[in-house]
């Protein structure tokens, strides 16, 4: 038995490019969950699981309430809602592959919808092995299904992700879901290339996988760096232990793991998310 996760976002997705869509009190709501839910059943049927086999489906947006459960194939849970553990990564632990869907980049490197993790809350992140500041949620929860054993197999989004794909995890497949125009704008090609660029990505992460290239990525240091957009948030980091506060907006999460300090970068946003509704 095979047992894949797939972990999907908004902002990579084709034919979303704008903020009218990407939560429940926008106007547009209704299409980003027909577009995430196409997308994710296009993904598992792509795979093909076999009667034995199982999938794990992550919902990894806003609420993370946003695809039809009753829209998904056979063998597929469904984990969702806000907050749970581990994130975007909840309920990856035991899978043999990752399959990361709808990502997208950094403001660094621009994109559609940009952000870096909780953007609302979290300027950029640096992370071991990466350029400064360039650290965003592909590479982030890459490290975190990493140190639960966990390789990525294949990747889908905003083209620009492709040089962060080259880098850190070669041997995953990749589909350019979208080109960017500007942060509000995309280029999507027709629907047919959008099933292809996706079976070409997972036919090669499987055939990495089955060859041993895949390989559970994990950081060579398991800190975090994190810039924060107020000085509030780094007051409300500095409460809790492994936190190093280097200047008014910056912070360092330095426990002895990369999961711990993941989960700690977990509980500063949702803290600090408490405090921006007050």
């Amino acid at each position: 038995m095979t047992v894949y996760f797939i972990s999907i976002d908004a902002e990579g997705l084709p034919y979303a490019p704008s903020l009218e869509m990407m939560g429940p009190k926008d106007p547009l709501y209704s299409e980003l969950r027909e577009i995430m839910t196409r997308i994710a059943k296009t993904i598992i049927e792509t795979l093909n699981p076999g009667p034995q086999d199982h999938v794990i489906l992550a919902d990894s947006h806003g609420a993370m309430v946003n695809v039809k459960p009753f829209d998904l194939p056979p063998n597929t849970s469904l984990a969702r809602g806000f907050p749970r553990p581990l994130a975007m990564t909840s309920g990856g632990a035991n899978a043999d592959a990752a399959i990361l869907v709808g990502y997208h980049t950094s403001p660094r490197l621009g994109g559609v919808l940009a952000h870096t993790y909780a953007g609302r809350i979290i300027h950029c992140v640096a992370l071991p092995g990466d350029e400064p500041c360039h650290g965003d949620e592909y590479l982030l929860n890459t490290y975190a299904l990493g140190s639960l054993g966990v390789p990525v197999i294949a990747v889908a989004g905003d083209a620009l992700l492709y040089q962060r794909i080259q880098k850190h995890t070669p041997w995953a497949g990749f589909a350019p879901l979208k080109q960017p125009l500007s942060a509000t704008a995309d280029l999507t090609p027709p629907w047919d290339e959008i099933r292809s660029l996706i079976k070409k990505a997972i036919d090669k992460g499987l055939e990495s996988l089955e060859k041993g290239e895949a390989q559970p990525l994990t950081p060579p240091e398991p800190w975090i760096e994190v810039q924060l957009k107020r000085p509030w948030h780094a007051d409300i980091a500095s409460l809790f232990p492994c936190i190093e506060r280097k200047d008014g907006y910056t912070i360092l999460l330095k426990c002895p793991n990369f999961l711990d300090n993941f989960k700690l970068l977990e509980g500063i946003v949702i803290a600090s998310y408490a405090l921006e509704k007050t």
